[in-house]
């Protein structure tokens, strides 16, 4: 009885996919979308991880529009304009607050803009499995290998250790080129905080 009533259920699903969006033929289809890139361990892969990131329940992919934000997500401008089309966006569920970040080709604050770079930082958010504040320097290196480059910083009486994957170019104040992640460690080598940014 249990497989007659899930083979009724997919196959209704199948029926809704195929005839949705069929009373509008101008619509434009989007330009990607969420979906799970499987990575091979100790080797990084730009694609695997913008497509796996998670924060508090909700997946997220760099770049990615305002439009394509999970159902049950809003968002807001946050500011004035602090580059060319580039906002503060804050990122909310019914909860509150999950990520506050950079929208870019923001000039008309509409959902045409997207997220190019998103910062992690709590144990509540991962990217393909590695969680700020619980994973380790270890952990990191096993899943994706050595870094391409390292870099320390001194803040205040701690030294951050950094290590970067991928291509990375600083360009402005605002923006850094390039698709990288930058995964921060404290001094006990446990996951501070990961970033991860996406612009060609």
């Amino acid at each position: 009885m249990k497989t007659k009533v899930l083979a009724i259920l997919l196959c209704s699903a199948l029926f809704v996919c195929a005839f949705s969006g069929c009373e509008d033929a101008k619509a434009e289809p989007e330009e990607s979308s969420i979906s799970t890139v499987a990575l091979e361990e100790g080797k990084f892969d730009i694609d695997a991880v913008r497509n796996n990131i998670s924060i508090k329940g909700h997946k997220f992919i760099v770049p990615q529009k305002l439009s394509q934000l999970d159902s049950g997500l809003k968002y807001k401008f946050v500011g004035e304009e602090f580059d060319d089309g580039l906002y503060e966006v804050e990122i909310s569920d019914e909860n509150g607050v999950i990520l506050s970040s950079v929208a870019e080709n923001a000039h008309d604050k509409s959902d045409k803009a997207s997220l190019y770079n998103i910062a992690l930082n709590d144990s509540e958010s991962n990217v393909y499995g590695i969680t700020p504040q619980i994973s380790n320097k270890e952990d990191v290196v096993k899943l994706f290998g050595e870094p391409d480059a390292t870099k320390e910083t001194d803040i205040m009486d701690s030294k951050i250790v950094s290590f970067i994957y991928g291509f990375r170019e600083e360009t402005s104040d605002y923006r850094t080129k390039g698709k990288f992640m930058n995964i921060s460690f404290n001094e006990d080598n446990i996951v501070s905080s990961v970033v991860i940014n996406y612009v060609e």
